[in-house]
């Protein structure tokens, strides 16, 4: 007897966390000629724009891009502060294992800081980490079924799993106008800002990809009288992919990083506007499709007739998926050692989470970095700063990716130690149970052994519950409905319970 086995093949990506890279790099920057000399520098703050990334077919990834550094100061006459814009660019390179086509990159901005070389002259110094995911291509061949005579016996089975089915990113402009408040007076410089970007809905119909996000842009600017103050705003976008994913039973996770800003006085009709900000951005979206898919298979097979070498191959599915958020409120203290008049403004960057396994569960350690520019009694423009480690948990042990965010701006304010600011965490947590399926990979055939021939006709057997009839039928080479007939049972239900059966030969 020659068996034929029927295969499917399905293919998916395998995403998995590369070692991070991390990179120190420095810049000298020149105060410009329009600038007073610099007393004190208040503050350092950068955006990191990765430009590109390539994979090379040795699967070394090439990773471009460029910190745009911004450097505070106050100069020595006068209080009102500058500000020094310094583009620092990086390159940096990855080996890639396993063959991996694909990658995404996302950048950590660890530490900035700046130190006065002279009144005219700076060096910055950034710290940057870059996390790593790889995206490998996988075929999976499955046995489905099983040609031969009517001996042969086969045990089917199936799962549904889970898998990522493509990984797509674009890159799209976006436009829009920031407006000063009327009874505010208009702004004569912007001294820094700030861009945050986060996914609030994606959504798959009929063959599109739906993604969409807000945009939070946050402007330090000194306004024509020389007061600061702080402007932020947030406004809603979208972007439509093509996607091959079934509207029924896939689903998308999505992510934005910045490649290019500019924020600039004026609006488009209007360039002397300065009740008026442009905001320019670049924005490179990144989506995963996940699709949901039913897999059937061959778990065990045997003759009644030739005695059959199986082996074997595991199938890792991934089963009850589901997504939920989390939102964790926090309150800090920045202490200040000197009286606070006004908080100018407050800022929350996130850095790189560390996943943690526990007893109860999984859980992200993620370091939190608060910032907030106040005036002190003097009027004078200072910094308060503090780093705090939060740590996030979650109810379920079969917790997967775990992806955190700060939605919302930081409320701020005095308090008796110095400043009190207030925000909160959203962690997005996707859960998933992690299962192994035993399936055909191959089959020999060969003779049946002389010893099983003479295997006796009929065999009274103890069972303990929990017994499969499989399994007895296949250790004494007969069928399921020779066993039940042999015991005037109806089905596999009976055989629970500790019992002597009937096991019949089956005769071919």
């Amino acid at each position: 007897m020659e068996l034929q086995l029927k295969t499917e093949q399905f293919t998916y990506y395998e995403a998995t966390e590369e070692a991070p890279v991390s990179l120190e790099t420095t810049q000298e920057a020149i105060v410009p000629d329009s600038c007073a000399d610099v007393e004190r520098i208040v503050d350092t703050t950068g955006v990191v724009l990765v430009h590109s990334k390539d994979v090379g077919p040795d699967g070394r990834l090439e990773i471009n891009g460029v910190i745009k550094a911004t450097v505070l100061f106050l100069p020595e006459a006068g209080k009102e502060p500058g500000a020094v814009h310094v583009s620092i660019p990086f390159h940096t390179a990855a080996e890639l294992k396993d063959g991996a086509g694909r990658c995404a990159v996302r950048a950590w901005l660890r530490s900035i800081d700046s130190r006065l070389l002279n009144p005219r002259k700076m060096l910055t110094r950034a710290d940057l980490l870059l996390e790593i995911t790889a995206y490998r291509q996988k075929t999976v061949q499955l046995c489905t079924a099983a040609e031969g005579d009517e001996t042969l016996q086969v045990l089917e089975d199936q799962a549904e799993t889970t898998v990522l089915t493509d990984v797509m990113e674009r890159e799209f402009p976006y436009v829009e106008e920031m407006s000063v408040s009327a009874s505010r007076r208009g702004i004569r410089e912007i001294l820094d800002s700030r861009t945050v970007l986060f996914p609030s809905e994606t959504r798959i119909i009929g063959s599109k990809l739906v993604l969409k996000g807000i945009v939070r842009g946050e402007l330090l600017c000194r306004d024509t009288a020389g007061e600061v103050f702080h402007l932020s705003q947030e406004y809603l976008f979208s972007q439509i992919l093509e996607t091959g994913a079934s509207e029924d039973t896939g689903f998308a996770r999505a992510s934005f990083a910045l490649t290019g800003y500019e924020y600039t006085i004026g609006s488009e009709n209007d360039r002397d506007d300065d009740h008026v900000v442009t905001m320019s951005l670049h924005i490179r979206s990144s989506a995963e499709i996940l699709e949901k898919r039913r897999l059937r298979f061959l778990a065990d097979l045997y003759s009644l007739s030739q005695h059959l070498e199986l082996e074997r191959q595991t199938l890792s599915v991934l089963e009850d998926t589901r997504s939920y958020t989390r939102k964790q409120n926090m309150r800090e203290i920045l202490e200040t050692g000197v009286a606070v008049r006004q908080v100018v403004a407050a800022w929350v960057q996130l850095g790189l989470c560390q996943r943690q396994q526990g007893e109860e569960g999984a859980g992200v350690q993620i370091p939190v970095q608060l910032k907030t520019l106040y005036l002190d009694e003097n009027d004078q423009l200072q910094l308060a700063e503090k780093t705090v480690q939060v740590h996030g948990e979650t109810d379920d042990s079969a917790a997967g990716r775990i992806v955190v965010s700060c939605p919302g701006e930081a409320a701020s304010g005095p308090a008796p130690e110095g400043i009190e600011v207030r925000f909160a965490l959203e962690f997005a947590i996707d859960t998933g149970l992690h299962t192994d399926k035993l399936c055909i990979a191959q089959v020999k055939c060969s003779e049946q052994p002389e010893e099983e021939d003479a295997m006796p006709s009929i065999v009274l057997r103890k069972i303990s519950d929990g017994t499969r009839l499989w399994d007895i039928a296949k250790q004494y080479r007969t069928t399921g409905a020779d066993i039940l007939a042999a015991n005037a049972m109806e089905s596999e239900d009976a055989l629970n319970g500790d019992k002597l059966i009937l096991i019949p030969r089956h005769r071919v």
